[in-house]
Parts: C-alpha cells; sequence; structure tokens
C-alpha cells in the first residue's frame, strides 16, 4: 500500500449533501441542483465542469474518480486539501 494511499477516506456512504458541503468549504464552485438526476458542478475561475449523480450514497468508485480527475488533475486541487473537508 503506498503512503498517500493510508490517509485518505474510504468515501464509503457519502451523500451528495457531503460532496456539495466539502465543495462550498473549498470555495469557487457554482453548483445547479435542477431538475435533472445529476447536480452540476462548475468551477467559476477555469469554466471546467463535471456532474455527480443525486443518487444516495454516491458510488465511491465514482466519487474517487471524480476527486482524481476532476479536483486534483482538472483544477490543482491538492488530495490533502479535498479529504481534510470530505470525510464520509
Amino acid at each position: 500500500m503506498k503512503e498517500s494511499e493510508i490517509n485518505k477516506p474510504k468515501l464509503a456512504n457519502c451523500f451528495p449533501k457531503d460532496v456539495i458541503k466539502a465543495l462550498k468549504k473549498l470555495g469557487g464552485f457554482l453548483i445547479k441542483e435542477g431538475a435533472s438526476k445529476h447536480i452540476k458542478i462548475k468551477h467559476i475561475k477555469s469554466g471546467k465542469s463535471s456532474a455527480i449523480p443525486r443518487g444516495c450514497p454516491i458510488d465511491r468508485n465514482l466519487l474517487r474518480d471524480f476527486i482524481e480527475d476532476y479536483l486534483v488533475k482538472n483544477l490543482g486541487y491538492s488530495e490533502k486539501d479535498i479529504y481534510k473537508y470530505l470525510w464520509c
């Protein structure tokens, strides 16, 4: 097991409200909860967007991909900052 994976939460039973709460604490996101089955998230500075399902709980593999691909690779946030606010 890698040392960086030891401090990561399991992301089991994460609900959309937990993710939204963490994104609001990170700041800089526009969150739209429309009538669709997904919550649309747009980064204000870069204009890049993504979506997470409204279903409860969010699949942990899908959530990990959202964090690693969208927040870390595309937007440049560190995993340490993200996991500081997202514990579920």
